[in-house]
């Protein structure tokens, strides 16, 4: 499949260096930094770098992917309309919250347009194939033609995919972000303690992944509610106080994060368990 890229940042340089690995040409290379989109296209052999979108390889692409801000996505679009006959060319884009519809302002047809986001946290840019869109899942919306041709590049990265509902996407996105983002502000915290223990920051991480990583297994394989453990699942309100002092005290940002996170787990406990005691009842200190 020959494929042009806009945008070769995070997301958009591991796009360009897995897909080529997977046997897709890709034929040019668009990013307001030519200089880093150029050491990009000397990593896959591709000559063809731009710094704009009206340039005569997008008309020859068989898949436009758009890898920006969420917020550049429909202006781009608007220019692609300018840029060529792109009848038969399917443009996705790759947030995860927008859906294809933004991409209506292409002129292309419904069937050619789709959102195409990878399930996974791309925090640097790609300089070599890490295998970042390996073995893991996509969340892929849009017409049946994009959709065919999208699936088919799910297949030759062995990844999977989970088809999502237009109008759900906003709903997709949070619970990816709930599962990402939220754990790094978690660890943030860990890591503030971590000084304070005296243990340092990797260290404390080391011990902890096999607690994080077991955590994610008992979910899958019990569910939620059968899952969740520690201080509030026990109904035990002296911890859940010398939490809150020590927060107080040292770290008082996250304080309301605290309270808030355990008023959901001491929900979710009392589905596990309806005998549990409620800790609710000491947050309105």
């Amino acid at each position: 499949m020959k494929i042009s890229i806009i945008g070769i940042g995070n997301v958009g340089s591991a796009f360009a260096i897995e897909l080529k690995r997977t046997g897709n040409e890709i034929i040019s290379l668009v990013d307001n930094s030519t200089v880093r989109a150029k050491k990009i296209g000397k990593i896959i052999g591709c000559n063809n770098v731009f710094n704009c979108i009206s340039n005569p390889f997008i008309p020859k692409s068989d898949l436009i992917l758009i890898c920006v801000s969420d917020r550049d996505i429909k202006g781009i679009a608007a220019e692609l309309k300018k840029a060529g006959t792109l009848k038969d060319t399917v443009i996705a884009h790759t947030s995860g919250v927008l859906p294809s519809a933004i991409l209506k302002s292409s002129g292309i047809k419904s069937a050619n347009i789709a959102s195409f986001h990878p399930i996974q946290t791309l925090p640097y840019i790609s300089m070599k194939d890490n295998k970042l869109l390996s073995g893991i899942y996509f969340g892929i919306e849009g017409g049946p033609s994009a959709v065919r041709k999208l699936k088919n590049l799910v297949k030759k990265l062995k990844s999977k995919y989970i088809m999502i509902p237009s109008d759900k996407k906003s709903e997709y996105h949070l619970s990816c972000v709930l599962a990402s983002n939220f754990v790094i502000a978690n660890f943030y915290l860990s890591a503030n303690l971590s000084k304070s223990l005296g243990i340092p920051e990797k260290k404390l991480f080391d011990s902890q992944k096999p607690l994080l990583m077991k955590t994610i297994e008992n979910i899958r394989e019990y569910g939620v509610v059968k899952s969740v453990t520690g201080p509030v699942e026990r109904g035990d309100i002296d911890t859940v106080k010398k939490h809150l002092d020590l927060l107080h005290s040292k770290f008082p940002n996250f304080v309301e994060y605290y309270k808030q996170v355990s008023v959901i787990l001491s929900d979710v406990s009392r589905k596990k368990n309806k005998k549990t005691k409620n800790v609710n009842k000491i947050f309105d200190r």
